[in-house]
């Protein structure tokens, strides 16, 4: 696919609740924020699998992301996850800027990547995360971050909810 496809079907849910009560749709339960290198190394090895399905750039419907399109989705938020855990790991309850999953999937334009380099990347950002992980303390669990909107995570928290958002997408496409 070479145009752009249409935009995602928007989601203003708030998905920090599943920090408390997990989420229904996918079946995610919080889990222990130190287990997130080794969740996200399983995530990594779950999307090569999707990618490597024929038809991985196709749209089940025009508003609703390919398993391609999701798989660059869940680099980008392995990746903000790293930058961000760099960032509360270094300085005093930093801010970040609101991450706009949406613009992040039409500036890279995923609809066109190749799978198998996808795939690549996005097992070296994960890998680039893990090693940030592997950094992380027993004391570091609970240095905290804002978002953009104000709302406050803790490195394990933060954790968490990237690691749901991935795991959601992977449920998005059977993976």
């Amino acid at each position: 696919m070479d145009n752009a496809p249409e935009p995602g079907m928007p989601d203003d849910r708030d998905w920090t609740t599943v920090l408390d009560g997990g989420c229904d749709e996918c079946g995610y339960t919080p889990h222990d924020p130190v287990t997130t290198a080794e969740r996200l190394a399983s995530a990594a090895e779950r999307w090569r699998t999707v990618l490597a399905r024929s038809g991985a750039a196709e749209r089940p419907a025009p508003r609703v992301w390919s398993p391609l399109e999701y798989a660059g989705h869940s680099r980008d938020l392995i990746e903000v996850l790293g930058d961000r855990l760099e960032a509360m790991l270094g300085s005093e309850n930093p801010t970040y800027a609101d991450f706009d999953g949406e613009a992040a999937v039409r500036e890279h334009e995923y609809w066109k990547a190749d799978p198998a380099g996808l795939s690549d990347q996005l097992a070296l950002d994960t890998e680039r995360t893990r090693g940030i992980l592997a950094g992380v303390g027993d004391e570091d669990w609970e240095r905290t971050g804002r978002r953009g909107d104000g709302y406050e995570f803790t490195v394990g928290s933060l954790c968490q909810y990237i690691v749901h958002d991935v795991d959601h997408h992977l449920h998005d496409v059977n993976g």
